[in-house]
């Protein structure tokens, strides 16, 4: 199973797009109101479906797959404190099978809501609530991975660890979890465990290219070049039949340094209509001070990928228009990316903003973002330092 591309530090609000099936699929006998709102959210059209689940509601307040699906819908755009209202209200006290299968869903829901709006423990509490009830069993490695994540900002590894290792327990092949496990492996520096992680991962699903990337990275950060570029050769030689494919032979020439043969591979795989790679390109003329180039590709990222983006965008573009000196620009950026609620990126988001304010000699607003930066990032030892900078000036 994918749900999210860690590597590129976004999960695309990835909690929301699993575990949702079946508040958004299993409506029995609807009416035509709901009907038309579960086509639309079922097409990722959200914001059009919301008006119709409106109806439904309306026309029928007692039935629960209307406010699930409303509610889920809600979380989808990103209105995690409307989807917790919605969501909350109508969670069921009578102790039977259809009320359980129903708490079941709000409580995930309202999890959902309350990782978007970074309340961690709550998410913990209200997935332990929704795995406590033994129907929808499917929908429990979804539970556990988003609970894993919470567990991973509250600094929780040990239950972090428990989470990922009874998805994996559940399903050999589920990518993300073996990410998330090698991850907290990696946040208590176990470099050799996470390793295992990552070569247990291989060996169910050899095309897991991500976990490739995320071993090669692991293997530099040990001063193991030669295993690095091992893994770097076999990307490179993988088919290159499919669009998705080129995009990743491009990045591993990327990180072999070999920009050339790298944009060519993203053209391509953009050429095959393979979006993600804009992303990617973006980042090679960035880095290339192709500013204007940047922020037009960056853009079309935007404007083609629409809701199933890589939130991490918001912070190259932002990166980009502080180089050109646009302050406000770049500030809308990270707004924009803020609006996501909580996400891989909101960490790089919360550091560029302090950035940001030091850029326009803003010292008042840097030091009270960098403040709340390290209450939630605490271990950064680069903020640390950055703190006490902005402290003295």
């Amino acid at each position: 199973m994918k749900r999210n591309n860690i590597e590129k530090g976004t999960i695309k609000k990835a909690v929301l797009a699993f575990g949702l099936v079946l508040a958004l699929t299993g409506c029995g006998k609807a009416d035509s109101a709901y009907q038309d709102a579960m086509d639309l959210a079922s097409a990722g059209k959200y914001e059009k479906a919301l008006p119709y689940f409106e109806k439904a509601i309306k026309a029928n307040d007692e039935q629960m797959d209307y406010y699930i699906g409303y509610g889920m819908s809600l979380n989808h755009l990103g209105r995690f404190k409307e989807a917790k209202k919605t969501l909350t209200k109508v969670v069921q006290d009578t102790d039977n099978k259809i009320s359980k299968e129903n708490n079941k869903q709000l409580y995930y829901g309202i999890a959902v809501a309350e990782y978007g709006l970074g309340n961690y423990k709550s998410v913990v509490d209200y997935c332990d609530k929704a795995l406590e009830i033994t129907y929808f069993d499917d929908m429990n490695n979804d539970i556990l991975y988003m609970q894993a994540l919470a567990a991973n900002y509250l600094n929780d590894t040990k239950k972090a660890e428990a989470d990922y290792k009874k998805i994996i327990q559940s399903d050999k092949k589920d990518t993300d979890a073996y990410m998330g496990l090698a991850n907290v492996y990696l946040s208590t520096k176990d470099y050799d465990q996470a390793i295992e992680v990552y070569q247990e991962a291989l060996e169910a699903d050899k095309t897991a290219y991500e976990v490739s990337f995320a071993l090669y990275s692991v293997y530099e950060e040990k001063g193991q070049t030669d295993a690095a570029k091992e893994v770097l050769d076999g990307l490179i030689g993988i088919s290159s039949k499919k669009a998705e494919n080129l995009l990743v032979i491009g990045r591993a020439y990327y990180y072999e340094g070999n920009s050339k043969k790298a944009q060519e591979y993203y053209s391509m795989s953009y050429d095959a209509n393979c979006k993600e790679s804009l992303y990617y390109l973006g980042i090679l003329q960035k880095e290339a001070k192709e500013y204007d180039k940047a922020v037009k590709t960056f853009e079309k990222y935007i404007k083609e990928k629409k809701q199933d983006l890589t939130v991490d965008v918001y912070n190259r573009l932002a990166s980009v228009y502080v180089e050109q000196g646009e302050y406000e620009k770049a500030q809308q950026a990270l707004d924009k990316g803020f609006s996501y609620g909580s996400t891989d990126a909101s960490q790089m988001l919360k550091k560029n903003q302090v950035l940001l304010y030091e850029r326009q000699k803003k010292r008042t607003e840097a030091k009270k973002a960098a403040k709340e930066y390290m209450k939630l990032y605490p271990n950064d030892t680069g903020m640390q330092k950055e703190l006490r900078f902005i402290t003295l000036k």
